[in-house]
């Protein structure tokens, strides 16, 4: 019995175990998969849009409202050929990728990440999200420096503050 091999091995003992090398019809079908759905761990994710950037479908998009000062990371279904580039730019590796086909959600889009946009103390103007800037403060709090009062100004106002020509 031990000269048996292979797919009658595994008869024997009870279960079907496939010859080394050979996948099931499924994740043959998903390594094939010409789609791809990315997920995102939104606690990791600083909202940074490298990703979207990134993206060369524009399956992964970003979208920012001036009137109500969101921002979200959008993902559309359909879009996405699997290439990864996505989850290999992201800084805060919080990106996953997985080849698949959802038929239903062609044609879709979901949010993957949402926030608040943070504005310029000096002018008003968009700096980024709030996840980023929280992030950004906590990195600083950990380096055991004081936090500067600049964090929320745009470039602009940097400089101004910088050269005292701005009073904050």
């Amino acid at each position: 019995m031990s000269e048996v091999k292979g797919i009658h091995q595994g008869k024997l003992k009870g279960g079907f175990v496939k010859p080394e090398g050979e996948i099931s019809r499924r994740e043959l079908l998903k390594r094939l998969s010409p789609f791809g759905k990315v997920e995102l761990d939104p606690s990791q994710c600083t909202g940074c849009g490298l990703c979207a950037l990134e993206c060369p479908t524009g399956a992964l998009t970003v979208s920012s409202s001036e009137e109500t000062d969101a921002f979200q990371l959008l993902f559309k279904y359909g879009y996405c050929v699997a290439c990864s580039r996505c989850v290999e730019i992201c800084p805060e590796k919080c990106l996953c990728m997985e080849r698949i086909l959802e038929v239903d959600k062609m044609g879709s889009q979901s949010v993957l990440f949402e926030d608040v946009i943070v504005r310029c103390s000096g002018c008003g103007n968009p700096i980024g999200p709030k996840a980023m800037i929280d992030k950004l403060q906590a990195r600083v709090a950990v380096a055991g420096r004081p936090f500067p009062a600049q964090f929320e100004l745009c470039p602009t106002c940097k400089i101004q503050a910088q050269f005292g020509q701005l009073r904050m």
